[in-house]
């Protein structure tokens, strides 16, 4: 969240990593190909809302049938969905102009700041990895392991988004760092719910009474 609000700072008062966009920008419309656009494409199409929100239940009922108890595993939904309204309010806030028309290999509607794309992937992915690294895996090795392929697909999407010149490169960043955010926050939420020990019913009455 730190690096969201920077961002934003910049996105206010100019300066920072919003002084790049444009170097950015020109650098990977200068590098696209053809192939790299349909690739681009598909990418961004899978990492819209609505195929991550049917991935993410997919992902969810997987979890649940691993063992991995009910909150824990709605929890990349959650999370998904708290990103995506964040994201949608952040757009209608700071109402920041995408890059120009002419540049757009893709069709886009709302605003550019953050991206919601990579706020999205950001979401479930890394709150996907996190629950299978907490609840299923054990090694640190695989755990680590699960931890870099979320933010890897996480990674795609947001780029795939740069490839297609519809985003600058602060609108990726930030849309990571607040999916990230609230992936952490809703995982964290979730595990301590399911993993707290229950209040034993001596420790109950040991309470102090209220009158």
């Amino acid at each position: 969240m730190a690096l969201f609000t920077m961002i934003a700072e910049d996105i206010l008062d100019g300066g920072g990593l919003i002084s790049r966009d444009g170097a950015t920008l020109a650098w990977f419309i200068d590098h696209r190909t053809d192939a790299l656009i349909t690739a681009s494409r598909a990418i961004s199409t899978l990492g819209s809302f609505t195929s991550l929100s049917l991935l993410g239940i997919a992902l969810g009922l997987w979890l649940w049938r691993r063992g991995v108890h009910p909150l824990l595993a709605a929890s990349p939904v959650a999370s998904l969905c708290l990103a995506g309204i964040a994201s949608t309010v952040a757009k209608a806030l700071f109402d920041r102009p995408r890059p120009p028309i002419e540049v757009r290999a893709a069709h886009v509607t709302l605003a550019a700041f953050p991206s919601g794309h990579a706020t999205s992937a950001a979401s479930l992915f890394v709150a996907v990895s996190a629950v299978v690294a907490l609840a299923i895996v054990n090694r640190p090795r695989t755990q680590l392991l699960t931890l870099v392929i979320g933010a890897a697909a996480a990674g795609a999407v947001g780029i795939s988004r740069l490839v297609l010149g519809v985003h600058w490169l602060s609108d990726v960043v930030a849309g990571w760092a607040l999916g990230t955010a609230v992936a952490v926050a809703v995982v964290t939420t979730s595990w301590w719910f399911t993993t707290r020990p229950p209040m034993s019913s001596a420790g109950a009455a040991a309470l102090p009474e209220v009158a």
